[in-house]
Order: C-alpha cells, then sequence, then structure tokens
C-alpha cells in the first residue's frame, strides 16, 4: 500500500499533462512514466515505461508500441520492446516482442505440487524475439505466421547442473479474431488467438504447441465492465525448462511467482469487474484459477491454484481511453504481489 500511495504523485502529474487540451486532434500519444512496484519474482522495482498509442487511418483501431525498462532489488535487469500495430483498413496485424534481460531466478522443479523446499536459484542472461504478421481474411479475423526464438546464455544453477547456452526456435501458424473496441483498455467485444507451432532444432527434442488465449467484455452498466478469460496451452514433446508452460506472472495468474509451477501444459480461468470510480479514476476486483499438468488427461487431476486481484486504475489518455493500473494480487502460501502497468492484464 505505501508504494501505491507514492505512486498517486506521479498519476497525478500525468493527468495535469493530458488535461490541457482533452479535445486536441493529435493521432499520436506517447505517455512517459517512472515506475516502481513489488512483484514476487522480482522483489521491489524501479524503472520506465513509454507507450506510444496511434492509429494509421480513421477505420484503424487503435495500435500500441510499448518500451520498458526495469532494474529490480535482486540486481536483475530488464529491458522490452512490444507492441500491436494495424495497418490501413486493419488489413494487416502486426505483433512483435522483443525482451533481453539478466535474470537471477529460481526453480523448483516440473510439475503442479512441487514443494518450496525444492527451491533452487539459478542464473541466465535470456533473450527472446517473438514476431507475427497476420493478414486480414474476414471482419475482425486474422491468419498468418508467427515465428518465435529463445535463448539462454550463461546457465547457472546453484546445485543443478547446468550448460553454457540453450535455444528453442519455434515457427508455425495464428489465427487471431478481434473485435475489442479497445486493446489497451476493452469494454466490449471478444478476442481469441489459437496459435500451432512447432518447435525446431531442438537438441531436447521436436514438438507441437498448442495455445488458445480466449476473453470476452461485456458492459454491465454505463460505467461497469466484466472481463472473462481462458489460457490453455500444451507442447506434446520435452522441452528445455525454460520453454515449459509458466504458471504466474502479470500475464496469467497475478500473485504467484512467474514459473513457481511449470509443466508441458497449463489452463488459467480469470474473471474481472471493473468500474469508474470518479472521472479518470477507477477500480477493480477479480478471482483467478490455475494449474500446470503433464498431459491433457492430467489436467483436472492436479489441483488449481487460486488467486484474488483488486487495483486501481487512472485514465492517462482520455481521447483513445488508455489506463495506467495498480493491482494487488494474493495466491496461496504466502504468494503476492504488486503490478504497475499501462492497460489491463487482459
Amino acid at each position: 500500500m505505501k508504494i501505491a500511495i507514492c505512486l498517486i504523485p506521479v498519476l497525478l502529474c500525468v493527468e495535469n499533462a493530458f488535461t490541457s487540451n482533452p479535445k486536441d486532434s493529435v493521432k499520436i500519444s506517447v505517455l512517459p512514466v517512472p515506475t516502481l512496484g513489488y512483484a514476487p519474482e522480482t522483489r521491489g522495482y524501479a524503472g520506465a515505461v513509454c507507450q506510444l498509442a496511434f492509429k494509421s487511418g480513421a477505420k484503424t483501431r487503435l495500435s500500441s508500441v510499448k518500451a520498458e525498462f526495469q532494474y529490480t532489488q535482486r540486481k536483475q535487469s530488464i529491458a522490452e520492446l512490444s507492441g500491436s500495430v494495424f495497418l490501413p483498413a486493419e488489413k494487416w496485424l502486426i505483433n512483435f516482442l522483443a525482451h533481453s534481460s539478466r535474470f537471477p531466478d529460481y526453480w523448483w522443479g516440473i510439475g503442479a505440487q512441487t514443494p518450496e523446499i525444492k527451491k533452487e536459484a539459478f542464473n541466465s542472461k535470456r533473450n527472446w524475439l517473438e514476431v507475427s504478421v497476420l493478414k486480414k481474411v474476414g471482419v475482425n479475423w486474422f491468419l498468418g505466421p508467427i515465428f518465435r526464438q529463445q535463448r539462454r546464455n550463461e546457465i547457472a544453477f546453484a546445485q543443478t547442473p547446468s550448460s553454457a547456452a540453450l535455444k528453442v526456435t519455434a515457427a508455425g501458424l495464428q489465427c487471431l479474431h478481434d473485435s475489442r473496441n479497445n486493446m489497451l483498455n476493452p469494454a466490449n467485444g471478444a478476442f481469441l488467438d489459437v496459435q500451432l507451432t512447432r518447435n525446431v532444432a531442438l537438441e531436447a527434442g521436436n514438438g507441437n504447441r498448442i495455445l488458445m488465449d480466449g476473453r470476452r467484455y461485456m458492459k454491465t452498466g454505463q460505467k461497469s465492465v466484466a472481463a472473462g478469460r481462458m489460457a490453455f496451452s500444451y507442447l506434446s514433446s520435452p522441452t528445455h525448462f525454460f520453454d515449459l508452460a509458466l504458471l504466474g506472472g502479470d500475464r496469467n495468474l497475478r500473485g504467484y511467482y512467474l514459473g513457481r509451477f511449470r509443466d508441458q501444459g497449463m489452463l488459467v480461468f480469470n474473471g474481472e469487474f471493473r468500474t469508474v470510480l470518479h472521472k479518470r479514476w477507477g477500480a477493480t476486483m477479480g478471482v483467478a484459477a490455475g494449474t500446470v499438468f503433464s498431459k491433457p488427461t492430467a489436467i483436472f487431476i492436479n489441483p488449481f491454484k487460486p488467486a484474488f486481484n483488486a487495483g486501481l486504475r487512472f485514465v492517462a489518455d482520455r481521447r483513445e481511453n488508455i489506463n495506467l493500473r495498480i493491482d494487488y494480487a494474493m495466491g496461496i502460501k504466502g504468494q503476492s504481489g504488486f503490478y504497475f502497468a499501462f492497460g489491463e492484464a487482459f
């Protein structure tokens, strides 16, 4: 809560910056903001994030590009550039992610019931590149190739024998349906992302991965929105430890350490209620549950991990309705974390 209170002056400065001319017709908005927060995988962190939002045409939805840098209490450095860009008339959609970090981390083993006593520290330098180029094939439907590569260098476990460098390359097809009115702060519409990829040139063995991410947004009042999400992934063959499905983190199960549970597959459910409190300020409450599994037939054998989250919202860009969010999420057995970002988690 102290961290959240310290962030309020920052939000007020941003509010003043975008209140001067709310009817301005500029099509590009840039939101640079310093960040402070706490997450299970980083402990305390400080950094900066810059969100660029723009429209490539009058009949095109909002595109976004985000650059972020963080330095954490655990001496981790993280740099990331990501974006989703609609070309004019939404004939093409380009998604990309470039991530580089030096990241002291933890490993508990594989499975949904790994005990805390198995926790082991390790270090690595990690790089991630993901790009998809999708062509519009119908109303709100996009189809095209996707490429992904993960690389770990300078891997050093405290106890387990480790390798100097490991790499996973995957390629395949992505089918996307997106009828959301706003990618960063949706109030209505649906989203469905289906990816079929194959790991290639992998020492541990090639395998096929299916990933599905479905979301639905509904207005429940003039100022309220109900959001729901289900995410599923499964890889058919063994892979390197960092390429397994990971439970936790800001995206899949807030409140849990990213990678606290990992396995060949993952299933997560999220539900959230979002409402406006006063003018540009809002709040959210949500629940979630997720698990990992070795094969699809074992999904409901393993226990689901529950989580609860609540948060504060501030409309940083009124023209494009872009939120800054502060979330506190709590799991079981002492798992919890603060999250600070532009846009919603899903």
